[in-house]
């Protein structure tokens, strides 16, 4: 990642909302004990009226400041250019917010709820612990968790609705972007995985024995796909571990490797078939396609709507809380 990269504002629509996400909670967490940070009078702009504070906008640079210095170092000027953007970024989610009231948009318990039980299942047994061995506080991440669904139910409602892909517009996208729809070579294969070598080895001896590898896979192998006579199906190169990738690509159709070791146990492979790099035509990919060219225009039309906000609404920096906050520019 390069230096002007890391500090550009960043307009995809996913990644306004991870950033907003981030501010929110940063701010909010920021309180000790779980208790509510005083009010910080002084602001450091206003936007139709509503401030922006000027600890919650320190709290905000904090935050960034951590994640750029985990890629690099900053330089003054690029500390500068920071500064900039997260107050872009804080002014640009105070106009959402107040988009949102316009419409009279909301977030119902039921639409919440949903959204709370479909994160804690991705965390599985992990997400309680956030809460207390991590420090989180539980009440704050949920209002948090509230205003980023608002949020993308907005962008959803002004922008995103109004986007159309026509076939056409697919069809002549895929024709400029032909490379980036080509597949590398891909092998088809079948495994064996067994948690030590003994049992590895004696699967290895039945096959060579002359025993059908999908039924040892079937009776003996502990991965997911062992119901499909071990079927892992197609895929490219760097899906495997490397030293995996070098046997399964090296080996011919119909041939048996040796057990191989993985983090995940002791492997034995088949290859199945095999399929050499090239082009796909447009039917094969169309729905792959829309979907980049769908998520392109969304991007576009999020950054002329926010454009858009900026241009209607009265936005204020507040001199003397910028020039406290070493060399936050001014309007």
């Amino acid at each position: 990642m390069t230096k002007n990269s890391a500090l550009s504002t960043q307009h995809s629509v996913l990644s306004t909302i991870l950033l907003m996400l981030t501010v929110m909670l940063s701010f909010l967490l920021a309180c000790e004990g779980g208790k509510p940070a005083p009010l910080q009078q002084t602001a450091v702009a206003t936007v139709n009226g509503q401030s922006i504070d000027l600890k919650e906008f320190e709290k905000a640079l904090e935050e960034e400041t951590a994640l750029a210095k985990r890629e690099m170092s900053l330089k003054p000027e690029e500390m500068e250019s920071l500064k900039e953007e997260v107050l872009d970024n804080l002014i640009r989610e105070k106009l959402m917010v107040q988009r949102a009231g316009d419409l009279y948009l909301s977030i119902s318990e039921a639409e919440f709820a949903a959204r709370f039980e479909e994160i804690r299942k991705d965390y599985n047994d992990q997400f309680d612990k956030l809460f207390g061995e991590g420090g989180i506080n539980l009440p704050e991440w949920k209002k948090a968790l509230r205003k980023r669904m608002l949020l993308e139910k907005l962008i959803d409602r002004d922008v995103n609705a109004r986007i159309r892909v026509a076939d056409e517009e697919a069809e002549k996208y895929y024709n400029d972007h032909r490379k980036a729809y080509a597949t590398d070579r891909r092998v088809r294969v079948a495994q064996i995985v067994l948690p030590d070598s003994d049992r590895a080895e004696g699967a290895l001896k039945r096959l060579k024995a002359g025993e059908d590898f999908g039924k040892v896979a079937r009776e003996v192998s502990i991965g997911p796909e062992a119901t499909r006579d071990g079927d892992l199906g197609f895929f490219e190169r760097g899906v495997m571990p490397e030293a995996i990738d070098r046997m399964v690509f090296s080996l011919p159709v119909g041939k048996v490797s040796p057990v191989a070791r993985s983090p995940y146990g002791f492997h034995i492979f088949k290859v199945l078939g095999q399929a050499e790099a090239g082009g796909r035509k447009f039917a094969d990919v169309r729905e792959k396609v829309i979907a980049d060219l769908r998520k392109q225009k969304e991007g576009e039309a999020y950054k002329l709507w926010i454009e858009g906000l900026k241009a209607k609404a009265t936005i204020r920096i507040q001199k003397n809380s910028a020039e406290e906050n070493k060399g936050l520019r001014t309007e």
